[in-house]
């Protein structure tokens, strides 16, 4: 994807060099944050030189050498006689470029190079920036490719297909991740974070409020999961541990579709978690059965907006069978 105008917001802003301004000088916050993301910005923004009119000789990334203040230093503009100030088409004519004999391995490595590079001319397009991931030059921007190399990666845990799955509701899948990485703040957790509150569970009153509980043995869990199990299809009526829950939302069987299963499992567990919250800051309670008729409707709802997806089109079949 070309950035047009790029140059005119920050190579000229203000007369100034995006690339050269003083981020401790910034007056602005929010221009420090930009200013100071300048070096992650390089690794993808690549000049495409034209007539050289708006990029910088010194200060933007105009060869393959770098930034060639970087490369010189302070000297630089006094070894080759070229103005801090100087556009790359101010310092060529259409015979060839105007620097000085080379006075040092610099100086004779760049002469090299702009050999190797055709002269910038008035009838030239526009200089202006590309975005380059992984050196693939890219026709739209994308946030993932971008987001992919910057990012820190971790190890990819056993759970993450059954989270992130092609077609899940984004609310849903978020809380789910949240929830298996145990940092939803349960009431077992504040109480360790120094708070002075009851620990008993804000649903049933009786045990200790930590994720299995809440999430899987909690009366009012129970009572909806076994209402979410029947309607799948399923015999057995709770999960013990949140592993042998994990350990099901991963695995294929022949009662049903896993992605159903996987849409149910995460509804079910958004739903407690509203639940638990309106209970606690609305006190307002819903039983079981109200509950589940949320997670009916909200399961047909994402299977009717996704039923051009292949995996979805016999789901609303599955679902309704048991009704």
């Amino acid at each position: 994807m070309i950035l047009f105008g790029f140059n005119g917001f920050a190579s000229r802003l203000r007369d100034k060099n995006f690339w050269s301004i003083d981020q401790n000088k910034a007056t602005s916050s929010t221009w420090r944050s930009l200013l100071s993301l300048r070096d992650l910005a390089a690794r993808f923004l690549r000049p495409k030189l034209g007539n050289g009119q708006l990029l910088s000789f010194w200060h933007d990334h105009s060869t393959t050498l770098g930034r060639l203040i970087e490369r010189f230093g302070d000297s630089g503009p006094r070894e080759l006689s070229i103005s801090i100030s100087a556009k790359v088409s101010d310092d060529c004519d259409n015979i060839g470029w105007l620097l000085r004999g080379a006075r040092s391995p610099a100086a004779e490595e760049l002469q090299t190079y702009l050999t190797t590079i055709p002269l910038p001319t008035i009838t030239s397009s526009t200089d202006h920036y590309v975005w380059k991931v992984n050196g693939d030059e890219l026709v739209e921007f994308s946030t993932s490719k971008t987001w992919n190399v910057v990012r820190n990666r971790g190890v990819e845990q056993a759970w993450t297909r059954s989270i992130w799955f092609k077609g899940h509701i984004p609310r849903h899948a978020f809380t789910s991740w949240v929830v298996h990485q145990d940092r939803l703040p349960t009431r077992s957790r504040l109480l360790r974070w120094g708070m002075n509150i009851s620990s008993s569970c804000y649903l049933c009153g009786t045990g200790e409020e930590d994720r299995d509980h809440l999430f899987l043995k909690c009366e009012i869990s129970e009572a909806l999961w076994i209402l979410a199990l029947q309607r799948l299809g399923y015999s057995f009526r709770a999960f013990h541990t949140w592993t042998s829950f994990a350990d099901w939302t991963a695995t294929r069987d022949s009662v049903t579709s896993r992605t159903l299963k996987q849409m149910v499992a995460q509804a079910t567990t958004y739903n407690i978690w509203i639940e638990r919250n309106t209970r606690l800051h609305a006190q307002e309670f819903r039983t079981p059965a109200v509950l589940f008729k949320i997670i009916d409707r909200s399961i047909k709802d994402a299977i009717l907006g996704r039923r051009k997806l292949k995996k979805f089109q016999l789901l609303m079949q599955l679902w309704i069978r048991y009704e």
